[in-house]
Order: structure tokens, then sequence, then C-alpha cells
């Protein structure tokens, strides 16, 4: 009797081992598989070019006005706050001179606006916001700030552009403006100054900076969803051509001054074409000359790397 269960049980380990040993080949094989094919081919076709260019900018008012009191002394009343519409010759604030608030010598008087606008705060010469101007608030001079009068009529877009892309832009050159603070909705605008001197950018890494040149975007039909400050991004369109051929950058590689591009044949077979790269937006390239056909499918990587 224990000879017979002895050999069983040699069998039911071996084939244990065997089909531990299957599974393990079958795993392995589905680790080795290569990636579809499909994932490394794009498609030449025909069709419109556009080249844009992208910059972010500040939304800024061409028109403000500080407003400053008659001499030192105090604000008593606040008439109108931060963040209302005034009316040109409306009362803002009573101002008291002298050196004590409850001094009888001075009489209060109004300060008025000097035009329509916003009521915002003051802007420090370093670009800050100044404090909230309250009752009580001692002012040390006439040449003061106590608020600030924006023009709501005159919003524009201050950019800041490269030498290297500032002759791509034309004074009256149409562009799209959109806004991080109001999501959906683009608004159009025009090229209206371009500094004709260049500025130094700062660099946070030290040195000298790069040159940029001042920009301003004249927005069409300002709404009042536009704050001072807001964030925004200004697309303009540089450069478009109609049915060239083109083909996704990925494709197109590059060995010293000379480009080329391959070209499926059947599977992973492929053959080295020279391409002459025309105009490039940041997902296509125009190619001009060469034996390349729409349809053509092209690998966005070397062939052989892939078999």
């Amino acid at each position: 009797m224990k000879r017979i269960v002895k050999p069983t049980i040699w069998i039911v380990v071996l084939a244990l081992l065997g089909a531990g040993g299957y599974a393990g080949y079958v795993r392995y094989k589905k680790m080795s598989i290569r990636p579809d094919i499909a994932d490394f081919l794009r498609t030449v076709t025909k069709g419109d070019l556009k080249l844009d260019m992208e910059e972010s900018g500040e939304l800024v008012s061409r028109d403000t006005v500080d407003v400053f009191p008659p001499s030192k002394g105090f604000i008593v009343e606040i008439v109108k706050k931060e963040g209302e519409y005034v009316e040109k010759n409306e009362k803002i604030m009573m101002f008291k001179g002298g050196e004590r608030i409850d001094s009888t010598q001075y009489v209060p008087v109004p300060i008025v606006a000097s035009r329509s606008g916003l009521l915002t705060r003051c802007i420090s010469r370093y670009g800050q916001s100044d404090d909230e101007v309250r009752e009580g608030k001692r002012v040390d001079s006439a040449g003061t700030c106590v608020t600030r009068i924006v023009d709501m009529k005159s919003l524009a877009v201050n950019l800041k552009i490269s030498e290297l892309d500032i002759f791509k832009l034309k004074l009256g050159m149409p562009v799209s403006i959109t806004f991080t603070s109001i999501p959906g909705e683009k608004f159009t605008g025009k090229v209206d100054v371009i500094a004709p001197m260049a500025e130094t950018k700062s660099s946070n890494w030290g040195g000298g900076g790069s040159k940029v040149f001042r920009v301003v975007i004249n927005i069409d039909r300002p709404t009042l969803k536009m704050r001072v400050g807001m964030s925004s991004v200004v697309t303009a369109n540089m450069q478009a051509k109609k049915n060239v051929l083109k083909a996704p950058i990925e494709t197109l590689f590059q060995e010293g001054l000379n480009h080329f591009v391959y070209r499926q044949l059947d599977g992973y077979n492929a053959e080295k074409l020279e391409v002459f790269p025309g105009l490039r937006s940041e997902a296509e390239v125009e190619l001009v000359g060469g034996s390349v056909k729409p349809g053509d499918k092209l690998f966005t990587a070397v062939p052989e790397t892939l078999k």
C-alpha cells in the first residue's frame, strides 16, 4: 500500500510544479509583450496651421487719479468706501486739519472726487497697496494719498514681451484675452502701445536679467466683472497658413542641421526620409518638400528602439 501512495504523491507534486511554471511563463509573456504599435504612429494630414503667441499680463486702468488732503490733519468721516463708485465732485470723506483731532481751531472740510470712477486704495512707490484709510487716521502731509479713483472705462492689459518676440507684434493687431477670474469668457482687444525702449526683467537667480518691452493691450468692451490687478492671458495670431502638409511635432527628428521622419512601411519596418520643416506651432509642424504625403504614418520614436 505504501508503494502505491508514494508514487501518487510525487505525481501530484510534479503536477503542481508544472502548473506553477506554466502560470509563471504566461505572466512573463504578458509582461514582455511590446506596447501597441499604434501608440507610436501619427498620421500626416493637410489643413490649416496657425502659430499663436500667448503671454501673461495684468489688468490695469490707463486713467487713475490719486486724491490728496488740503494739508496735514485727520480723516474724521468716510462717506464713500473702497470699492464704491463716485461721480465727479461727489463727497468722498471729511478732513480736519491740525495737530489734534479734537482741536477746535479747524473745522472739517470735504474731500471731493476730481473725476468719476471706482475708489481703490492708494499704491505706494514699491507697487504695494497702502493701508486702508479709516476714520481717525492721521495724515502727515498734503502729499499723502488718501484714495485713488480708477476709470473703469479705460481698462487695458500690460504685457512684458521678450526682445525675441517684440517684432512679431504690430500696432493695431487684434488679440483675444482671457481672465483666470472670469472662466469661460473670451474678450477682444488690440495692441495699442509697443514701448520703444527695453526694460530689464529681474532674475530670481541673480545676474542682469532678460530684456523685455512693455506692451499695452486696449480692451474693446470692458465689463463690470473686471477688476484692476486681475491676471490675464493674451493670445495673438502671429502667422497662419492654409491647406499645408503637416504632422505632429513629435514625429520630427533632427541630426545636425538636417531633419528626418520615419515613415512606416509595414509593422515596425520604416524608411528614413529627409524633410524640410516650415511653420511650427506648439503641436504641429509644416513639412515642405520631400516625398511625404497625406495619410502616411510616421513614428514618434526611432523604430529600431521599438523592436
